[in-house]
């Protein structure tokens, strides 16, 4: 896990930013990962999950999805989207 979260841009084919269109449904194929550097190439992704943490309480997180994407080098992510963007926060071994 990164010590903080990573923030990221995932990109469709077209360079749009792909997001969640309902907890359980995005709104674009991703095909990219941005991060500051070149772009990375998703191989394959799996998600996305929503996350329900304290949605009782008025200072907790708020709503949030998981996804998991593999890059062509063979990196596995671990991404959540809260706030408006997406974040890395676990990478597999």
């Amino acid at each position: 896990m990164p010590p903080d979260p990573v923030p990221v841009r995932l990109l469709a084919a077209d360079g749009a930013e792909v997001c969640p269109a309902a907890p359980d449904l995005l709104d674009g194929v991703p095909r990219r990962i941005a991060d500051g550097g070149p772009d990375r190439e998703v191989a394959g992704w799996a998600g996305p999950w929503p996350v329900h943490t304290r949605w009782w309480a008025p200072d907790g997180p708020g709503p949030a999805v998981r996804l998991q994407v593999v890059l062509a080098d063979g990196t596995a992510l671990l991404l959540v989207h809260r706030g408006g963007r997406w974040e890395v926060t676990g990478v597999y071994d």
